[in-house]
């Protein structure tokens, strides 16, 4: 189960905008299973929108809740469960490390999902075109390969909601259709719920606009 609810949240910099939207200044509630992308121009808080879900920022008034938990009583322990069980996540940053292999990168996952592991991982990144980077590490590769580690990274893992911020902002459209594909299809598989944003405001898994 998954519900999140951000109930009349403002970040501290838009304090004196009055700006109102689909989520800030009012009650905007994620249900489980729904799918959405964040949409609205550029410096409209998008990224800080996810920030403020993962308990990551706290420069906002209002209140956010998981499973009606105010975010801000999480505590450590309870925040690695949700990661490791609940969420998971593509930032613009994509918290891979640098120094070892694409294969160690992925054995990271705390856990990995029914059906799922090391050789899935490598057959789905060789589904987009890396069957050959496995071994390689990972500051020797692009950053749309980078982008594609950090996606099936995501996918292997157990989730009720995928975050993903941008994640396909350097990949070519073929790339990003087999992107698009292989979580479509996890989707459906966990029964579970995305949140997307993207730069060019593409809508390729039919999701459900929000605005902020």
């Amino acid at each position: 189960m998954m519900k999140i609810q951000f109930k009349n949240v403002c970040p501290h910099i838009f304090e004196e905008l009055s700006l109102k939207s689909d989520v800030w200044n009012n009650d905007f509630i994620i249900q489980d299973g729904m799918r959405y992308q964040l949409r609205g121009p550029s410096g409209r808080g998008k990224t800080s929108f996810l920030s403020y879900l993962l308990g990551h920022r706290k420069d906002y008034n209002g209140e956010v809740f998981i499973n009606d938990r105010a975010v801000l009583d999480i505590n450590i322990d309870e925040w690695v469960e949700l990661r490791r069980e609940k969420i998971s996540s593509v930032f613009q940053d994509l918290q891979l490390i640098e120094k070892i292999s694409v294969a160690d990168n992925i054995a990271l996952v705390p856990k990995f999902a029914n059906g799922h592991g090391l050789s899935k991982a490598k057959n789905m990144l060789g589904d987009l075109g890396m069957a050959d980077k496995w071994e390689a590490q990972v500051e020797t590769l692009s950053f749309g390969q980078k982008q594609r580690v950090a996606i099936v990274r995501a996918l292997c893992k157990p989730f009720d909601l995928l975050i993903c911020d941008e994640p396909f902002s350097h990949l070519d459209t073929m790339h990003k259709a087999k992107c698009v594909d292989l979580i479509e299809s996890r989707l459906t598989e966990e029964n579970a719920g995305i949140l997307l944003t993207s730069l060019d405001g593409e809508n390729q898994l039919d999701l459900k606009s929000i605005h902020l």
